[in-house]
């Protein structure tokens, strides 16, 4: 049937049915949104149009979240097909955008860039701005992620730009969170704040409750290393505040491992323990980034440290760096290799530990990962206090405090033994 042959009014409630869909894969209710997807299809059947391009990306993605991936594959390639038979650029451009999406979600990080990529070159030649501040907007998240911080600064100002020069709300929030978190890990905390209180304000003023739940629990990790527990607990319950009525997984999960590493700093171990553990429900389940489940992995494995079962840390610091090893997740690596070193250090196996911390601070000091170069200094200078050498771990817990001293880090600054 000819596009001509069908009513236009069948077209309308197919896109109603898709955009229901959507509302209903962000709450997570995934069987109900394919029902949804389902039936816009049934108003599209024997056309070809690009709704039914969108509608067929669109159940890829409820494949995708449910961690069905051979599905999520075979729906988006029936998109990328129509799509290109369709010769509409644009459509072509943003189904390139997703698929980088899952493709990095999954670990993928060539894969993703090369899609998104190449759908920056298409939405140059069309002049969609609003896509390419989101491309950049990702390269720059992706690039941050991946450790490569000076690249992520660059893409995310790219970004910035076009996003305001198409007053794209929604991007332009992302980005500033993007920048804040980019800042925070290179010790420039308080442009890291301004950063991050700019996100807020755009989130808030276009009610994107993600976005600002977001923003809190990052805010909520800077005060919590800062040793502002009140402002720090604070932040976290309004992040949780602002997500509970949409749900959302990914924003569940960084709240959650803020509330864990607070916990964990506070010695509430059990409770660290139960918010680590919504964290590996969450991302280990289609739901996440790869390198996310080796962050969950490396924490797991430092609570475990502290509560003496160096067994299970073990067990856990190994998974955590085949996960950041298979995403390039560089930093995810360098703490799992800290953390080894915490329990070799307990093991009182000096050579073993000496290995793992020196990988650990190179890989840091390569990323001017500021605020992980001093955890490691700490740990290194602990290490040589308990082999009683005080005056090579003077050095090393010299160099933590001067670190944590320029980052105002009190919450570690309160941890260091009298004397030094």
């Amino acid at each position: 049937m000819e596009f001509s042959q069908i009513s236009t009014e069948h077209v309308k409630i197919a896109e109603l049915s898709r955009k229901i869909g959507q509302i209903l894969v962000e709450r997570g209710d995934y069987e109900q949104a394919l029902h949804q997807f389902q039936l816009g299809l049934q108003y599209l059947e024997g056309i070809e149009h690009n709704e039914l391009v969108r509608i067929y990306n669109e159940i890829g993605r409820v494949y995708w979240h449910q961690g069905k991936l051979e599905e999520a594959k075979a729906w988006t390639e029936k998109a990328f097909e129509l799509a290109e038979k369709l010769l509409d650029p644009e459509e072509l451009a943003r189904l390139l955008y997703f698929a980088g999406i899952r493709y990095f979600r999954q670990g993928e990080n060539k894969l993703a860039e090369e899609h998104w990529l190449r759908s920056l070159e298409i939405s140059r030649e069309t002049g969609d701005l609003a896509t390419q501040a989101k491309l950049y907007q990702n390269l720059g998240w992706q690039a941050k992620l991946t450790g490569h911080y000076a690249k992520a600064l660059e893409y995310l100002e790219k970004g910035r730009a076009l996003a305001g020069e198409c007053k794209d709300m929604a991007s332009l929030s992302f980005i500033y969170e993007t920048l804040g978190e980019t800042f925070y890990v290179l010790g420039e905390w308080d442009k890291a704040i301004e950063n991050l209180q700019e996100s807020l304000n755009l989130a808030e003023q276009a009610g994107l409750r993600k976005a600002t739940s977001r923003v809190f629990s990052v805010l909520g990790d800077i005060y919590r290393n800062q040793g502002r527990w009140a402002e720090a607990d604070e932040c976290y319950q309004r992040s949780l505040a602002y997500i509970s009525p949409a749900g959302s997984p990914q924003s569940l999960f960084v709240v959650n491992l803020g509330l864990g590493l607070i916990s964990m700093e506070r010695e509430r171990y059990e409770q660290a323990k139960e918010y680590f553990g919504k964290c590996w429900e969450i991302t280990s389940k289609g739901a996440g980034f790869t390198s996310r489940m080796a962050t969950v992995k490396s924490h797991l494995g430092e609570l475990y440290v502290r509560l003496g079962d160096l067994d299970e840390a073990e067990e856990h610091c190994a998974e955590a760096i085949r996960l950041a090893k298979e995403a390039d997740a560089r930093a995810e690596y360098a703490y799992a290799r800290m953390v080894q070193g915490m329990i070799a250090t307990r093991r009182k196996q000096w050579d073993e530990a000496m290995l793992r911390y020196s990988e650990a601070k190179s890989i840091f000091d390569e990323l001017g990962d500021k605020y992980n170069q001093g955890l490691v200094a700490f740990e290194m200078g602990m290490m040589f206090l308990a082999q009683e050498d005080s005056e090579q771990a003077k050095s090393y817990l010299s160099q933590a405090r001067q670190i944590f001293t320029e980052l105002g880090a009190k919450a570690k600054l309160d941890k260091f033994p009298a004397g030094y």
